[in-house]
């Protein structure tokens, strides 16, 4: 999978934006971060964002997911797992997982109320 970007507004009112792991299910992007992170602290206090997710070599495609977050401080050792196998492989994701195993995360929950995408493979030259 690609990773993707999510931008917001910083704290002191500046954009902000960092790469992160995603998984999309359902009509909603699901990432995790700790409740101890920039990111945590800037969507609890503004829940606007947007999450882009593009390839980085030619024919270009990309999706922008736009809304307002939900977040819920839980354990989510299976999506974790998930996640974390499909960005690192096997080997390395379950071992990443189990390293975080039990630890409680902020799932931030992403249901886009404005899609924009593109895929310049589909254009003719």
């Amino acid at each position: 999978p690609n990773i993707a970007v999510a931008a917001f507004t910083a704290l002191d009112g500046a954009p902000h934006a960092v790469p992160t792991w995603y998984e999309y299910k359902g009509g909603a992007a699901v990432f995790h971060t700790d409740t101890k992170a920039y990111k945590y602290k800037c969507l609890a206090h503004e829940p606007r964002m947007t999450l882009v997710v593009d390839t980085r070599k030619a024919p270009y495609k990309c999706v922008i997911l736009k809304g307002c977050v939900s977040i819920e401080v839980k354990k989510d050792d299976a999506r974790l797992l998930r996640m974390a196998i499909a960005y690192l492989g096997k080997r390395n994701g379950t071992a990443y997982a189990n390293s975080m195993k039990g630890s409680e995360v902020a799932v931030v929950t992403l249901k886009p109320e404005h899609i924009v995408s593109w895929d310049y493979g589909k254009e003719s030259p």
